[in-house]
């Protein structure tokens, strides 16, 4: 017999000024990378899907192309036609940042760094944003993207810097990896210093998102 999997938003989710109505027009985007879709209340943020087996997370994949593996699956999220809604990266700082009553992180020159990359910022495809390896899913007859709560319009860098950041890849081996296949081999050189300023500016995001969370749920995990 099959075997589904449920997940229920966590309390206080609505300070991550998610909207699950999004989430539902995204899932309807992306069936051919995420795993099948059961049903999804778009009222409370309750997912149900298809368990898949045998599969493995990037930390558990031993694969030597799964850096591969995984831009080609990002390349496929991007080519598809982005919403209208936007995850906007320099907003979501300023929101988090106004709900912390007591801030326990700070960056070094975070307002002109901040400033000179949205410069550069072009919201440009449909992102994930959230490419924690646990997001990621091999397996031998397919691989997967899933958890799709803060996919929206943003600047695809954004995610190659959320791929490389949230999984500590810093190794050139592995980055070029997911360069060559990302870009079919046609890589601009200045790819990798532009994805440094993204992943900045999500240690920067991510960190006040952590301090906000730990504030209002007191977890260790944040």
């Amino acid at each position: 017999c099959s075997s589904d999997l449920v997940r229920v938003p966590k309390k206080n989710h609505e300070s991550l000024g998610l909207q699950h109505a999004h989430e539902k027009e995204i899932i309807e985007l992306v069936t051919d990378l995420d795993v099948p879709t059961v049903l999804f209340d778009e009222n409370e943020g309750v997912k149900v899907t298809k368990y898949i087996e045998d599969v493995k997370t990037l930390d558990e994949c031993n694969d030597k192309d799964r850096f591969a593996r995984c831009a080609n699956l990002m390349k496929s999220l991007h080519a598809k036609e982005a919403p209208l809604f936007i995850f906007n990266p320099f907003g979501k700082i300023e929101f988090y940042k106004s709900q912390i009553k007591e801030p326990i992180v700070s960056f070094p020159n975070e307002k002109n760094f901040l400033e000179a990359l949205k410069k550069e910022y072009k919201p440009n495809a449909l992102c994930h944003n959230d490419f924690v390896q646990g997001n990621i899913l091999y397996s031998d007859t397919k691989d997967y993207l899933i958890d799709y709560e803060y996919a929206a319009k943003n600047d695809y860098r954004f995610d190659i810097a959320s791929f490389f950041s949230e999984n500590n890849i810093h190794y050139i081996d592995q980055r070029d990896q997911f360069y060559q296949a990302y870009f079919d081999g046609e890589i601009d050189p200045m790819i990798d210093v532009q994805v440094q300023a993204f992943e900045r500016m999500e240690d920067i995001l991510w960190g006040y998102w952590a301090n906000m969370l730990y504030e209002q749920r007191g977890e260790q995990i944040y």
